[in-house]
């Protein structure tokens, strides 16, 4: 927690000087407690994955949250216009349809949602994530204009994702593709202003990012997460924050001199973002990962590890790796403080 708790520190000490605000993404984590430290620290509000995770937020006393991404279905729209009712509730949108249910929902319920367009910007620049949202441009200002004529909605701005940023091999490179796609999100921006639309937020950005979205003209907030916790992939691409989370794991077995087998496989650790690490031995390599096992070469001298002995692994995607967990086990200075719930894990709808 003290090495979280620096991370969040830094974080906030960043943006103080700058114009943007955080809004850090709590899928992170999945916790209100630590969602609260970073607003403590001066955090403007949460982002949340899905509602799911927002109902958790805001029955822990969190007042504004947005939920960045697409809510589609009868059952979830009723359940977004009551979540409405708890706090100030932001949400995406990118088809005309889906915003007319929306307001249906909340005007069933007396209640108000802000929504805000969703810009694809993998449409428009190589390498950043291409899924959900309208092209820049034109298609946006046409769906935010239908926003404005609808009951209990308040159009409230843009939110442009420019993800993926791993993919380019170091910061310069990196900073050129957000800075193309940030430059779409700014002009869609000016075209809804010029057309007499309001645009009080900007949303973009993430870890990868956060020194380059929150330094960006126009940027009104920057949704960074995983400098809390930190993995190894964001290491290797510069992000100098410090880990904060560990996998303890126990060594099952010992098959011969050049080989440990631990008992975290899959369903303990994710390897989306490629194999983790083992924290502190260099000699020690992880191989691979089955469901329940981990596959450790032996490299160097380490005959010292024994049936039973503990390792901590460094996870390369925290995201994928928290929600395998229903606990932390929070330490400070290496010594236990307590264990902590994770009220969003299994929170997927």
């Amino acid at each position: 927690m003290d090495v979280a708790e620096r991370n969040i520190e830094r974080m906030a000490h960043y943006f103080s000087s700058k114009k943007a605000n955080l809004r850090p993404h709590v899928k992170v984590h999945k916790s209100p407690f630590l969602a609260r430290k970073q607003i403590a620290a001066g955090a403007k509000g949460i982002t949340c994955a899905k509602i799911s995770e927002a109902e958790v937020m805001a029955k822990s006393g969190i007042d504004d949250i947005l939920i960045a991404n697409e809510i589609v279905g009868e059952d979830k729209m009723e359940r977004l216009a009551a979540l409405a009712k708890q706090c100030h509730l932001g949400v995406l949108v990118d088809n005309a349809e889906n915003a007319r249910q929306i307001s249906k929902a909340a005007s069933q319920a007396n209640s108000r949602i802000s929504l805000l367009v969703e810009l694809n910007l993998g449409s428009q620049v190589e390498n950043i994530l291409d899924r959900c949202g309208v092209p820049p441009g034109l298609p946006a200002l046409e769906l935010a204009r239908e926003l404005t004529k609808l009951k209990n909605i308040e159009f409230k701005g843009l939110m442009g994702y420019e993800g993926s940023l791993r993919k380019f091999p170091d910061f310069q490179s990196r900073k050129e593709g957000a800075e193309k796609a940030l430059r779409r999100v700014i002009e869609t921006k000016d075209l809804l202003e010029d057309s007499g639309l309001n645009v009080d937020v900007v949303s973009c950005g993430g870890t990868m990012s956060y020194n380059i979205a929150g330094e960006f003209p126009g940027v009104t907030e920057v949704q960074a997460g995983s400098y809390v916790f930190m993995d190894t992939t964001y290491l290797q691409h510069g992000i100098n924050f410090e880990i904060s989370l560990t996998l303890l794991t126990r060594v099952v077995s010992r098959p011969r001199p050049d080989k440990i087998i631990v008992d975290a496989g899959l369903k303990a650790i994710s390897a989306d973002h490629g194999l983790p690490s083992v924290k502190g031995r260099r000699e020690l390599e992880l191989m691979a990962l089955n469901a329940e096992h981990g596959h450790i070469r032996v490299t160097g001298p380490s005959s010292s590890l024994e049936r039973g002995d503990r390792l901590e692994l460094l996870p390369s995607h925290v995201d994928t790796t928290v929600c395998l967990h229903d606990r932390y086990v929070v330490t400070r200075r290496g010594e236990v403080e307590m264990t902590l719930e994770i009220p969003g894990r299994g929170k997927l709808e």
